[in-house]
Formats: C-alpha cells, structure tokens, sequence
C-alpha cells in the first residue's frame, strides 16, 4: 500500500482543505473536481463561446507540474 500524506490545499476563497493523499497531484485533483466542472466541449459550447469573445487557452508541456499545492 502507497503512503498516504495529509495535503493543504488553498482554494481561491482563501480557504484550506486537508486533504489525506497519494501525493499532491492526487490531493490537488480532489479538490479541483469539487470546485469545476470539466468536460470536453461541443460544438455548441464552442460557437457561444467563442462568440462571447472567449479565447482558447493553450496548456504548455509539464505546467501542471508547476502548480504550487
């Protein structure tokens, strides 16, 4: 069994979750998937949207592993 660790996350708000965890990835993902929604968009999303005047954001290689939890 892999050890676990217990993570603080700070959320937007200024909040701090303790987050009992893998590794921080792990942790991070937990509380990202209870703040957003995260679905691959439809053709509908994307013609609203980009007419909303909403850019297209392009992830660099490895910027998750940047992320600071």
């Amino acid at each position: 069994m892999t050890a676990q660790r217990i993570y603080t996350v700070g959320t937007p708000d200024g909040k701090v979750r303790l987050v009992k965890a893998t590794n921080r990835a792990q942790a991070l993902s937990h509380v990202a998937n209870s703040v957003f929604v995260i679905r691959v968009a439809n053709q509908d999303d994307l013609v609203y949207n980009l007419s909303k005047g909403v850019m297209v954001e392009y992830v660099s290689d490895g910027e998750q592993l940047d992320l600071i939890a």
